[in-house]
């Protein structure tokens, strides 16, 4: 039997990342993985959980879960930094535990000492990018906050079964892979603060309610032929900055008021960088990086868009956004193929497409964008241009990408370091959760999350 190896330090899981993207990254599709069970039970150095689990984990401990987690009604539970939960999952029904929050859930990292929430490092692999290995983090309609603070989590998408939460509730159907993290409670609160997911079957965050601040944080590998990084319904509100999507199935951001919940669907999304995305979305007309439609609502500025299929997209009629609450521009658009440079302004949504009715709706002056291969955004550590839309269909850029704070960040002759505009405000100046406070970033005039090195 193979031994399973049980150092999973964040550290040492960032030397692993490196490791894997300073070698081969073609990705072979695996119809059924070896993938390394665990048949005499908990490796040493771990703590066994399943079912019902409330208090505080860790700081600095290491937990192995063999079956669901509940955090029942009314009751919270506290994973502090240092943390590494790993989920001992096959991605194969019965074998595939997801957390299911009914309560409460604060993931409380640190820059020091994040939190890891994922499978062992055996079944790290490029080839189990899209396999989907465990269910997630669910939030079923009584939970009432989720917080991730310096949180880590990977490797979900296991297929929902019989009885779940998810399932019952007819988000998905049974056999559909579950979200990496799912809250559908209106009158509760999510953040995300300096957190990361990725590698993930679909969505790598649904949200159908919830009072919202996603900040500082990044997305890499999120859908496999379908899926968004985060994907709002109605009932949540809230602001979504500086932010980095690399190699999104579908959108990095997208926000319908589908469901029938209130509040109305109101994200506010500004000085996000979003790169390589949309085009492993199998559906015509689909991909791309921002979308509202449906009677979404929002203000959507300062967002740099790097070789993905669209730039921001409002859905065309009978199916748009609430265009009397929209305000949008100032963009800064890269494309490297005439087909990316083709969906600036996607001739399938309303902008610049002089539609019977919707004339009025121009390309706005303050985008940025030109033909191929002009205006490169000049990031300090990522060529543009790497891969063509041919090599993202065939899913042949899947890799291992770590420290994209670092990768994105804009050179100081960059012609991305100006243009954006200030002169709009987040929906909430803070959101206050579990006693602590995060004071939600203002806009910044350099296009995108980073700004210079």
């Amino acid at each position: 039997m193979k031994k399973v190896r049980v150092h999973f330090s964040l550290p040492f899981l960032f030397v692993l990342w490196f490791m894997f993207t300073a070698c081969d990254n073609s990705f072979v599709v695996d119809e059924d993985p070896d993938i390394n069970e665990n048949p005499d039970g908990v490796p040493a150095g771990f703590t066994a959980l399943s079912g019902d689990v409330s208090g505080t984990l860790g700081p600095d401990r290491n937990y192995w879960v063999t079956a669901d987690l509940f955090i029942r009604e009314g009751q919270s539970l506290t994973i502090l930094e240092g943390t590494n939960i790993i989920v001992d999952g096959t991605g194969r029904p019965g074998r595939s535990p997801e957390i299911n929050v009914s309560g409460s859930l604060y993931c409380y990292g640190t820059a020091e000492k994040p939190i890891y929430i994922g499978v062992e490092e055996e079944k790290r692999t490029v080839n189990n990018i899209f396999r989907g290995l465990w269910g997630g983090i669910i939030g079923t309609d009584k939970a009432q906050d989720m917080v991730f603070e310096y949180t880590t989590i990977e490797f979900t998408g296991a297929p929902a079964e019989a009885g779940s939460s998810i399932v019952a509730e007819g988000e998905i159907d049974e056999g559909e892979p579950r979200y990496a993290v799912y809250m559908v409670n209106p009158e509760g609160n999510f953040i995300m603060w300096h957190s990361r997911i990725a590698y993930t079957k679909d969505d790598a965050i649904r949200l159908n309610g919830a009072k919202t601040l996603i900040a500082y944080s990044e997305f890499a590998f999120n859908g496999e032929t379908g899926g968004e990084s985060v994907n709002t319904k109605s009932g949540v509100v809230g602001d979504f900055c500086y932010n980095i999507f690399y190699s999104i199935a579908t959108n990095g951001l997208k926000a319908a008021n589908s469901k029938g919940r209130q509040p109305q669907c109101n994200n506010n999304y500004y000085n996000n960088t979003i790169v390589n995305s949309g085009w492993r979305r199998a559906q015509a007309g689909r991909g791309g990086s921002l979308n509202y439609e449906n009677g979404a609502r929002g203000e959507v500025f300062n967002n740099l868009v790097a070789d993905s299929r669209y730039g921001l997209r409002l859905f065309p009629p009978d199916d748009e956004p609430d265009m009397a609450n929209m305000k949008w521009g100032n963009h800064f658009y890269f494309g490297s193929d005439p087909e990316m440079v083709e969906g600036f302004h996607p001739n399938n949504g309303i902008i610049g497409q002089n539609i019977p009715g919707w004339e009025s709706i121009v390309v706005p002056d303050s985008d940025v964008f030109g033909g191929v291969g002009e205006n490169d955004p000049m990031f300090v550590d990522y060529n543009v241009g790497t891969y063509t839309p041919a090599n993202f269909r065939a899913v042949s850029d899947a890799k291992f990408i770590n420290n994209m704070f670092d990768k994105f960040k804009l050179r100081a002759d960059s012609p991305a370091l100006t243009g954006g505009t200030t002169d709009f405000s987040p929906i909430f100046s803070e959101y206050v959760v579990n006693g602590r406070t995060y004071v939600t970033p203002l806009p910044s005039t350099f296009f995108g999350a980073l700004g210079a090195n």
